[in-house]
């Protein structure tokens, strides 16, 4: 039976509750690309949040997409019954509910949507028709496989085969518009482009030491010849700012100047990109860019990039992973970590690719 408990075995439309996060969003593409390799003529419908949407654009599994907005037009009760009265005018077969959110499930229950599947946790299991078992870490491993897996005890799909990399899009206008964007900035011609990334959205406790990024920007500079590009949101805007002051040159700072499409676009441009464990380690990732990315208090071994031009910078201590947002104690964790480890890395990441100035295809 390809729905535990219901006989829909040949659904047109589904619903897809995607994450809420741009890091869970790419580690549950491979399962979103098995869920349109099953189904590969049913139209797949995502309900995003407005800040993760463009993520999805130009995915050959996502037909559309509907955004939801708690902020804005589906704002409080009224709002969110626009968004039911939405979601019930699609007459969706099925809806997937990769959210773990109990509302995740409250919204298809209310939507009417005869065939809801997700994971029974957040006490939602009354509202769906398919409540799966979740799975131990242990059985799955990496964050990636915790979607599969959903999909495999739903009996949708057999078992996940390895992930070997995640591929996000870009188009040929994306990439053109950010070439013309550097060259805008004054980064002409033949140029070694290194990106650093050093917030992380979930706390400080995800974030390697503002001075060692300055000191390593400076170090891969006089490596690679190279511009470094400092990337992150508007809040992160004064990370980077205090990188720039401790260094000896001059990077150029992205940091708050781009949506997401627009960050996509241009840390693809880059050679070599530095990043904490965060939503844009994973996008790097999945551009396929060559990636050094630093971890402390989280688990590489669940929520690494995962790739074959990615390397991963960890120093053991016994209190790692806890998976705090801020270090209750000395921050052994990133303090451990040099900028001679990062550097080392990143030089011989760059020498086993035999990477050249020229821009990344």
């Amino acid at each position: 039976m390809i729905w535990q408990g219901s006989n829909l075995a040949n659904p047109q439309k589904i619903m897809v509750r995607a994450t809420n996060w741009i890091g869970d969003g790419v580690m549950s593409l491979p399962a979103l690309q098995a869920l349109h390799a099953r189904f590969p003529k049913v139209e797949i419908v995502l309900v995003t949040k407005p800040w993760v949407s463009e993520l999805y654009w130009h995915l050959p599994a996502v037909s559309r997409q509907i955004v939801y907005n708690p902020e804005g037009e589906h704002e409080g009760p009224r709002g969110f019954g626009k968004l039911v009265r939405t979601l019930r005018a699609e007459r969706f077969d099925a809806a997937l509910l990769f959210q773990n959110a109990f509302h995740a499930a409250w919204m298809a229950w209310c939507a009417r949507i005869p065939v809801r599947v997700g994971y029974a946790r957040d006490g939602r299991s009354s509202l769906l028709t398919d409540a799966v078992e979740v799975p131990s870490p242990a059985a799955y491993g990496h964050q990636a496989y915790y979607y599969l897996h959903l999909l495999f005890r739903a009996g949708l799909i057999g078992k996940p085969e390895p992930v070997r990399e995640v591929r996000l899009v870009l188009e040929e206008a994306e990439k053109a518009w950010a070439a013309k964007h550097l060259e805008r900035l004054g980064l002409q011609g033949p140029r070694f482009f290194v990106g650093l990334n050093p917030g992380a959205f979930f706390g400080p406790a995800k974030r390697w030491l503002l001075h060692r990024y300055a000191l390593l920007a400076d170090r891969l500079i006089g490596a690679f010849h190279a511009d470094v590009l400092i990337f992150g949101s508007r809040a992160e805007r004064p990370l980077a700012e205090e990188i720039a002051r401790a260094m000896k040159h001059t990077p150029v700072i992205l940091a708050g100047e781009t949506s997401l499409r627009q960050f996509m676009a241009l840390v693809a441009q880059c050679h070599l990109v530095v990043s904490n464990d965060s939503g844009p380690m994973h996008l790097a990732a999945a551009l396929g860019l060559p990636l050094v990315a630093i971890f402390g208090s989280t688990n590489e071994r669940a929520t690494g990039p995962v790739g074959p031009r990615t390397r991963v910078v960890k120093h053991p201590v016994a209190c790692s992973p806890c998976g705090l947002r801020e270090c209750p104690i000395d921050f052994r964790c990133m303090k451990a970590v040099t900028v001679e480890d990062v550097s080392k890395a990143a030089i011989k990441l760059v020498e086993e690719l035999e990477i050249t100035h020229e821009r990344p295809a």
